[in-house]
């Protein structure tokens, strides 16, 4: 009998590797209201470098998240119903995952119960 694979958490089957890159997530996030936007504004936005953004556009374009067209000489692009799904979805993922990540923190710096009767040391 062959293993069944480990069952990962829903957050992580829901990230999504395409947006893990702080890059592209910031690409997607300014281009959130699927409004034309020109290249070389999303590429002066600050975590996006004009020279980095070429690859980065090209994984989006051929994902599906971002569509691409020259409109009077400048490159324009815009998020995709599927992109902004995406993003939806993986926006929705990382929630979850930093709100487990502050319960794990805080339930592991609350201070110590004490006993309710005696007022002394912790519970155990």
């Amino acid at each position: 009998m062959t293993p069944s694979p480990p069952i990962a958490p829903a957050f992580q089957r829901e990230l999504d590797p395409l947006l893990l890159l702080p890059a592209r997530l910031f690409v997607l996030g300014q281009l959130v209201d699927m409004r034309w936007r020109r290249v070389v504004v999303v590429g002066s936005a600050p975590g996006v470098g004009a020279r980095s953004l070429a690859p980065h556009l090209m994984t989006l374009r051929a994902a599906g998240y971002v569509e691409t067209r020259f409109e009077r000489g400048s490159l324009v692009l815009r998020l995709t119903p599927l992109g902004l799904d995406g993003l939806t979805e993986h926006v929705t993922a990382l929630r979850s995952v930093a709100n487990t990540a502050a319960d794990l923190v805080t339930a592991r710096r609350a201070p110590p119960i004490r006993c309710a009767v005696t007022g002394d040391g912790p519970m155990r």
